[in-house]
């Protein structure tokens, strides 16, 4: 098992370090980051070692970069000297970081770049990664492993995570928007708001299950749901005259448009 470390443990880091944990994936795992009150609650509660960058880059076989994109290219010339600077493998999270960008820091370094998501904070996360120049097939097998743990995970090509970051990064935000919409639509009809929220939520989670155990497609999860002059077809031909196919689509392409822009940042 590897030795892993992370460089910045803030919300999406220490969540992906929290899963590896429970995993128990590594030998030991390493943190370094500014905030010390959180060093010192992974310290406790998951027996997460403290250290500098340097530490971490001279004793982990894995490192992952997630601090905030604008404090990387710092963190990472203040430990250019190191010796030790192309052995571990690194997974770096800072969005719009290309690995380009990457590389040209971390010139004979193995690099991965990983778009993960918020769930990943419990578990059911949703990440899309692509290798660099020179990532081994054993450290892309090792990275796919590590970044599948804390949900699903699928390597696709640089160009591709701008689409990954719309739909699966901002995902979250958008379809958290849809279900604030069904749940005040549910307060409408004369429910109380907790209630319609845990209709809503439960609604949202069971039919996301069902979908994934299934080997059918949307739409035939659709067509079982509704039957001929029932409720649902009457909600769905209000749904197919109005304009949501086409706002998502614009939604997902504002987000990702914006996504290309900062990676030129």
């Amino acid at each position: 098992m590897p030795t892993i470390g992370f460089l910045g443990a803030g919300k999406m880091g220490g969540a992906i370090l929290v899963s590896l944990k429970n995993a128990k994936v590594a030998t030991k795992l390493y943190a370094c980051d500014a905030y010390q009150p959180r060093l010192d609650e992974l310290k406790k509660k998951y027996k997460v070692h403290p250290a500098t960058a340097l530490e971490v880059i001279e004793k982990c076989d894995v490192v992952f970069l997630a601090v905030k994109p604008q404090d990387l290219e710092a963190l990472l010339k203040s430990v250019a000297e190191s010796e030790s600077l192309s052995r571990p493998l690194y997974i770096s999270i800072a969005a719009g970081r290309k690995l380009e960008w990457l590389e040209a820091l971390l010139p004979k370094a193995a690099v991965v770049r990983a778009m993960p998501n918020l769930a990943v904070s419990v578990g059911e996360g949703m990440t899309g990664y692509a290798i660099g120049s020179k990532v081994k097939k054993s450290q892309a097998a090792l990275a796919g492993k590590l970044l599948a743990l804390t949900g699903k995970a699928v390597q696709l090509k640089e160009e591709q995570l701008d689409a990954v970051t719309a739909l699966s990064g901002s995902g979250p935000a958008f379809m958290a928007y849809v279900l604030q919409a069904m749940i005040d639509g549910g307060v409408a009809l004369g429910l109380e708001n907790e209630v319609a929220q845990t209709l809503a939520l439960q609604t949202m989670l069971g039919t996301a299950t069902v979908l994934q155990a299934s080997d059918g497609t949307i739409s035939d999860f659709i067509k079982a749901v509704t039957s001929a002059k029932g409720t649902t077809a009457e909600g769905l031909a209000v749904l197919e005259k109005s304009a949501v196919k086409s706002t998502m689509k614009r939604t997902l392409a504002a987000a990702a448009r914006r996504s290309k822009e900062l990676s030129k940042i």
